[in-house]
């Protein structure tokens, strides 16, 4: 199974993040379908290289405040 929400040290990177890998478990790629996704990874409505969900990206200000509250946390984190 192809996950586009796991990192390379096996930790989930979306809506269960920091999770470990869930696999099949896991309805994350579901969820994900979006007319604006391009190839799992650029957002054509936001014009950014990251998709972030498609319960999250009501509009540019809800895209930019998810972005930045997870940097902060993966910051945080270290």
């Amino acid at each position: 199974m192809k996950c586009s929400f796991l990192s390379v040290e096996g930790k989930c990177s979306g809506p269960y993040a920091p999770f470990g890998c869930i696999s099949e478990k896991c309805s994350a790629d579901k969820m994900v379908s979006c007319e604006f996704n391009e190839q799992d990874f650029y957002c054509r409505k936001f014009q950014r290289f990251e998709c972030i969900g498609k319960a999250n990206c009501g509009s540019l200000d809800e895209y930019m405040a998810f972005v930045n509250a997870r940097k902060f946390r993966s910051q945080s984190s270290k």
